[in-house]
């Protein structure tokens, strides 16, 4: 089992745990969750969550999923993994927080640490992510942790029975350790 806790200023980042589907269910079955995300469906069924974190607990993984939660007082905000590719070296980074959450910088705080943690810890050469282009805001998470524009996927997923553009994002190893190598001169 992942037992891995990550730790930023203003979050813990462990994983997923059965008290947490309730929290779950809640923010995962918000249309406006379900709307920006591949996966999640809308609307959420009942018990999904708690179906999704025994089979996370079954099969786990090191990058995840992880449950992201207040340092201060531990309330479950979202959920980021690093979903690993076939070969180990990449991984794909997927996230969501809930809505009362937005707007704070916590998924970028979250997201900073989950890259460090796959590129520290799982070797990773290069970490990957795709937003909805009508979801800027995940596009801004995305470059604040670091990763760069890599191009748009048109109609790159059908979400809802319509076609959607996926801008995709990404980090290489050799872009994370330029970032660190500054990040240790200031």
């Amino acid at each position: 089992m992942n037992k891995m806790t990550l730790e930023t200023e203003r979050l813990l980042i462990r994983p997923l745990a059965r008290n947490d589907a309730p929290m779950i269910q809640k923010y995962a079955g918000d249309l406006r969750i379900a709307q920006m995300t591949i996966l999640i469906p809308h609307p959420y069924p009942e018990g999904l969550a708690e179906s999704w974190i025994e089979e996370t607990l079954a099969n786990p993984s090191p990058g995840g999923p992880f449950a992201l939660t207040l340092k201060l007082g531990g309330e479950f905000i979202g959920v980021m993994e690093l979903s690993l590719c076939d070969d180990k070296q990449r991984a794909e980074a997927g996230f969501w927080i809930a809505p009362l959450f937005w707007g704070h910088g916590l998924c970028t705080e979250a997201l900073k640490e989950v890259i460090d943690y796959g590129f520290r810890e799982l070797k990773l050469l290069r970490i990957f992510a795709g937003h909805f282009s009508e979801n800027p805001a995940s596009g801004r998470v995305q470059k604040k942790a670091g990763l760069k524009w890599e191009g748009v996927h048109r109609m790159g997923a059908i979400r809802f029975g319509e076609p959607r553009d996926l801008v995709m994002c990404a980090i290489t190893r050799p872009d994370w350790e330029a970032r660190e190598k500054t990040i240790s001169k200031v």
